[in-house]
């Protein structure tokens, strides 16, 4: 318990300190606008006239009267033909002395501003998904088909089957390779990769692993799928020229990597790579609006295949399940993929403080997301059922175990991502550093699980898969009724929601610690042969409620 505390300490103390940088702002000013700074009166009284200056082009401020709070407002009209770029708001003063007032980008005109913090709905929903998303995954390790050992998150294996000796068979047997273009060369790396990185960086395994199962199709093809998802990131960037700033590419080029990426996640993150180069090399990262908006991209880029193994997992066969388990999975797995990408791209508002073009397709993306993911689910079956041993090979069950030291590492970087992007939609307050230890409290603890009592009672009764989701989809709203019937201002509303929209997660997976595993030879309570029927009546009755909620409150 020592070491816990420490180890909680030690990263706390580090995760704090980066905040401040997250938390940064710099003005972007739109073309074609009319826009003013606020001077002091006793600065003013000093100020011979004011600026905007930069990228060799200077425009002069008109003063205007004191506005209300007595300060002196100084207005520009940016020029439609004013070249996008940062430019320094410069003060001249009486003495021939310039002080230089504040940093603008200056961007092309396109919509509105948005100040998520006043936009209470919008909190209260990408809150409920996101907590109700983390904490399912980590209640239901069974549904993803995953061991249940203490380093289970860490597997880069997409299903069940062990790599070991059959997969080298499968190796060494051709007739077992049906690509187009065989490749024993791309195999073997794939495989020994898959196993290796795992050692330092379990998503890079995952990358790795992701497209095996059409390398049994495609052969060396498949590798096409991170060559064309290289050449729709340089598209997209090449779509928001002109903006001056990071923003959402078109429909069309959006959809095409989000549906790449569902059969194959290297391509989403090819092309986040080199739309994140261009974009470097441009000098488009001009404020942390920009690098908030970038990851988001990234992550919606590459995570629809993530997501929906988490929720329920992508490669089993007839012979880890029947019928009705494997159309769950499919379904269940589908919805749940679909509506999480849908917020991905409802949340890329938040982060970049502007209403992004793409939002409007939110739920389109969603519906078709959702769609793709349902037949990688069918396709995954089919070729797992035609060569098992093929895939244990290309995607093993056993890889090399995550050290201490990069675990440690990957911890910081979940929880600075977190603080980065919620900082965005909350500003700096002790909610997002209660909703981060209540994130990452869990994980720290699986380090040290099995020091804690298991009842084999609790492990029965606490809800997983559909009826967890449900729970704490069904409590969040409840939360974010309550909170919106008191009389607080919107900020304070939305603070509070977020907070809240956590905990439900956060008991369950506390109750989970002390509820590991049911007696030997026992399982859940509803995978029991007597109480198939109820269990399979239940899930409907879940599966339906669940969407009435996302639909119906979520949607």
């Amino acid at each position: 318990m020592k070491r816990l505390f420490f180890t909680l300490t030690a990263f706390f103390l580090v995760v704090a300190s980066p905040v401040a940088i997250g938390a940064g702002t710099q003005l972007t000013w739109e073309r074609s606008q009319m826009q003013q700074v606020e001077i002091d009166p006793l600065l003013a009284d000093q100020v011979s006239e004011v600026n905007l200056i930069g990228r060799n082009q200077t425009l002069q401020f008109t003063p205007q009267n004191l506005n209300s709070s007595g300060r002196q407002v100084f207005q520009v009209l940016i020029p439609t033909s004013f070249d996008l770029g940062i430019y320094e708001v410069r003060a001249i003063m009486n003495d021939g002395s310039v002080k230089n007032l504040s940093a603008i980008r200056v961007v092309e005109y396109q919509s509105q501003s948005y100040s998520p913090l006043t936009d209470t709905k919008t909190v209260a929903t990408l809150s409920i998904t996101l907590f109700t998303l983390i904490a399912a995954w980590g209640l239901s390790g069974e549904l993803a088909r995953k061991n249940n050992d203490e380093f289970e998150d860490d597997k880069s294996t997409l299903d069940s089957t062990d790599g070991g000796d059959v997969g080298r068979t499968a190796q060494e047997n051709r007739s077992q390779r049906k690509g187009l273009i065989s490749s024993t060369y791309l195999d073997q790396q794939r495989s020994v990769l898959s196993i290796t990185t795992n050692r330092f960086s379990p998503l890079i395994s995952r990358l790795i692993a992701d497209g095996g199962y059409l390398q049994y199709s495609l052969g060396s093809l498949v590798l096409l799928f991170p060559i064309s998802g290289a050449l729709l990131g340089a598209l997209a960037f090449q779509d928001i020229q002109g903006l001056g700033f990071i923003s959402t590419p078109s429909f069309a080029i959006s959809m095409a990597i989000i549906g790449l990426a569902v059969f194959d996640a290297s391509a989403g993150f090819m092309a986040a790579i080199v739309f994140g180069l261009c974009a470097l090399t441009s000098q488009r990262f001009g404020n942390v609006y920009d690098i908030r908006t970038f990851l988001g991209l990234a992550i919606l880029w590459t995570s629809a295949s993530f997501i929906a193994n988490a929720t329920r997992g992508l490669r089993t066969s007839r012979r880890d399940s029947d019928n009705w388990e494997r159309l769950t999975d499919v379904v269940f797995g589908s919805l749940v993929s679909g509506w999480a990408v849908r917020s991905l791209v409802i949340a890329l508002d938040g982060l970049a403080h502007l209403r992004l073009p793409l939002a409007a397709h939110a739920t389109k993306i969603g519906v078709i997301t959702g769609c793709l993911i349902a037949s990688r689910y069918l396709i995954e079956g089919y070729v797992n059922n035609k060569n098992r041993n093929y895939l244990a090979y290309l995607s093993p069950q056993d890889v090399n175990r995550q050290g201490s030291y990069f675990r440690l590492v990957s911890w910081f970087t979940k929880a600075f991502l977190f603080l980065f992007f919620v900082v965005s939609f909350l500003g700096v307050s002790w909610q997002i550093w209660a909703a981060l230890f209540i994130v990452m409290f869990p994980t720290v603890t699986k380090v040290i699980r099995d020091k804690f009592p298991s009842s084999p009672l609790l492990f029965q009764i606490i809800p997983v898969g559909v009826p967890a989701m449900v729970v704490m989809t069904l409590v969040g709203r409840n939360f974010s009724e309550y909170i919106n019937g008191l009389d607080l201002n919107p900020d304070s509303a939305s603070k509070t929601i977020f907070v809240l929209a956590s905990l439900p997660g956060f008991a369950l997976g506390i109750l989970k610690l002390f509820g590991q595993s049911a007696k030997d030879g026992d399982v859940r309570w509803y995978m029991r042969e007597r109480m198939k029927i109820y269990y399979r009546v239940g899930g409907v009755l879940f599966f339906f409620s669940y969407i009435g909620l996302t639909v119906g409150f979520l949607g």
